[in-house]
């Protein structure tokens, strides 16, 4: 962000740890370090405090947040198929915005794969619905934990002629991007080998985050590979440790970028240091990645580096990502409790 935030020093201390867990290079992908320390700069603070606490001063109860995702996987041969690493984090996040700050969480997708995303939010522990009816569940009383699944579209001419009525029937107060593809200054697509994603494939939401910038709504990237919308922050370290990454480089900015070592792993540090903030940790208990990534396989989805339906995340396994989150909770409430010696 151009204005830097200040917080207590606990919990500066906190999203430093918070930061570590899940933006180290542990899956040895050889870009995570150059990518965070260049988004770091801008920030002036760990990236996973940063972003929670622009969404904190951001979103109120009642309000509405965007989060867009869903990588269209293999996308050379099939349409309709995602990874884990995305949907997880994305639904995860949805939670705890909707449980921690009373928020209607909307989960933008394109058409293909939105049964992915009702799917994952349903294993987060929401009710999901069509949009109107989520729009009328909060703030209440009597209010309902529900989110829904909506999509935008894939042509860039009808994406450019619905971005201002679309803004103004949902009428946003963040928009969080997990692990989708970010256009790069000719609006293509790339993986991280640099081959190229078909545009038909991927909604245009560039057009969207570039419009809530305009208006002075809060938004922000969460990726892991520098081909993700929200990485244009960091052009620079990705064209220069990124083989192709010129060509790479997406072209949309955000206020906070939280680069980590994997997308579902940075939207999981970034709920549990949103949750720290607003005082409710018991919630990140909550999040169960277990249980959505397993239900996420279940309907198809597979895990993004071997390409089989396993229930991994970016080749993580149960095991690891249980341990994330143990990590995680323990963390969060002995920095807000205090090192206590007996």
């Amino acid at each position: 962000m151009q204005t830097k935030l200040q917080l207590e020093q606990k919990y500066i201390r906190l999203g430093e740890v918070i930061d570590s867990l899940v933006s180290k290079d542990f899956t040895a992908r050889g870009i995570s370090h150059e990518l965070y320390e260049e988004a770091r700069e801008q920030t002036g603070m760990p990236l996973t405090m940063a972003a929670a606490e622009h969404l904190r001063g951001s979103v109120k109860k009642g309000d509405r947040v965007l989060i867009f995702t869903g990588w269209p996987s293999r996308s050379w041969l099939i349409k309709g198929l995602t990874e884990t690493d995305g949907p997880v984090g994305a639904s995860a996040l949805a939670r705890a915005i909707e449980q921690g700050l009373g928020a209607v969480p909307i989960l933008v997708m394109e058409k293909s794969l939105i049964p992915f995303g009702e799917v994952a939010l349903r294993a987060a522990g929401l009710i999901v619905s069509d949009l109107e009816t989520a729009l009328k569940s909060k703030p209440g009383p009597p209010s309902a934990s529900v989110g829904a699944v909506i999509d935008f579209p894939t042509d860039l001419e009808a994406g450019r002629s619905e971005v201002e009525a679309w803004m103004n029937r949902i009428r946003p107060s963040a928009l969080i991007s997990v692990e989708l593809p970010g256009a790069n200054a000719s609006w293509k697509y790339h993986n991280v080998t640099a081959r190229e994603v078909p545009t038909e494939l991927v909604i245009k939401a560039d057009l969207l985050f570039a419009e809530a910038r305009r208006r002075g709504i809060a938004t922000i990237g969460i990726g892991d590979g520098g081909n993700e919308l929200g990485m244009g922050n960091v052009k620079a370290a990705i064209a220069a440790h990124l083989h192709n990454g010129k060509t790479i480089a997406p072209m949309t900015e955000v206020d906070v970028l939280v680069a980590s070592n994997i997308s579902n792993w940075g939207a999981i540090g970034l709920s549990a240091a949103l949750l720290a903030l607003i005082g409710k940790p018991e919630l990140i208990k909550e999040l169960d990645v277990v249980r959505i990534t397993d239900r996420l396989v279940d309907a198809g989805a597979i895990d993004g580096l071997t390409s089989y339906v396993d229930p991994k995340n970016d080749g993580t396994t149960h095991d690891i990502n249980r341990a994330l989150m143990q990590f995680l909770y323990m963390s969060v409430t002995m920095h807000l409790n205090g090192w206590n010696k007996g």
